[in-house]
């Protein structure tokens, strides 16, 4: 039997991101799925990342360069601009895992799913070292602590999209929110153990406050787990990130360079 080929739009918005913009196009464009569009949103750069788009514009099916209110704005708006039947967002900086991440998901896409979810490889950089994780997609009955995995590697029925919309009043979590009301109203969720995206998680964890991170995703838990659930994990969350966080930078700078390698080979963190 022939594969159908469902349309798959991918998104990407950006605003002043001359460095990773050309990479995320390259990403996109090397993909062997043979349906796909490609949506760009750029929020009136100021830098070169216009010009580096317009070396693209054959291959590029939308593009618009305006003024917005934000990312989650953006993404609005590539959801409105978009055809296909699914869509995800590889914004700057982001990358497909390899050129045929989306093939492999040829059969999750003619499912009657309405948000797929697959793996990402994340990247993180210290003083020390490079690591990288894959990780593949958790369980979505925690959705109300986590995402099941990173927006680079969710794919959402265009329709379920435009549904349910970004709220634009999170800075930093209306994704989670968005999979979170999906949820609630019992849509369909499937996981797939495939590798789709490389996530380097320096490009929001330096800018992200994470009180504000951790607030938001407070607010999102609301009526999907027991209060004092939300007030265990959170308050240990809180817990780590202002005060133990603080302790282990200084570990960090009085323990020798070497000794801090083993200790994450001992404890399993070394990465993939």
């Amino acid at each position: 039997m022939e594969n159908y080929y469902p349309k798959i739009t991918v998104a990407t918005v950006v605003i002043n991101a001359e460095s990773v913009i050309e990479k995320t196009i390259n990403s996109v464009l090397n993909q062997d799925y043979p349906n796909i569009e490609y949506v760009v949103i750029d929020g009136k750069s100021q830098d070169s990342t216009k010009s580096i788009i317009a070396k693209y514009s054959h291959q590029i099916q939308k593009y618009i360069s305006e003024a917005d209110d934000g990312i989650y704005d953006a993404m609005n708006k590539a959801s409105k601009l978009a055809s296909g039947e699914w869509i995800i967002y590889m914004n700057a900086g982001d990358v497909f895992y390899s050129s045929d991440s989306l093939s492999k998901l040829t059969q999750a896409f003619n499912s009657d799913a309405d948000v797929i979810f697959a793996g990402v490889a994340e990247v993180f950089v210290d003083e020390f070292e490079t690591r990288i994780f894959h990780k593949m997609p958790r369980t979505i009955e925690n959705i109300w602590y986590q995402m099941p995995t990173s927006h680079q590697a969710t794919i959402v029925r265009l329709s379920t999209q435009r549904h349910y919309q970004f709220n634009t009043a999170y800075k930093w979590c209306a994704d989670h929110d968005m999979l979170a009301r999906i949820y609630r109203d019992g849509k369909k969720f499937l996981s797939e153990n495939i590798l789709l995206s490389t996530f380097d998680c320096r490009s929001t964890g330096s800018h992200r406050s994470l009180k504000l991170y951790i607030w938001e995703r407070w607010q999102i838990s609301r009526g999907l787990v027991a209060y004092h659930i939300r007030l265990f994990h959170y308050g240990k969350e809180w817990f780590h990130h202002t005060l133990w966080g603080k302790i282990v930078t200084l570990i960090k700078k009085i323990v020798p360079k070497h000794t801090i390698l083993n200790l994450r080979r001992v404890r399993g963190t070394t990465g993939n």
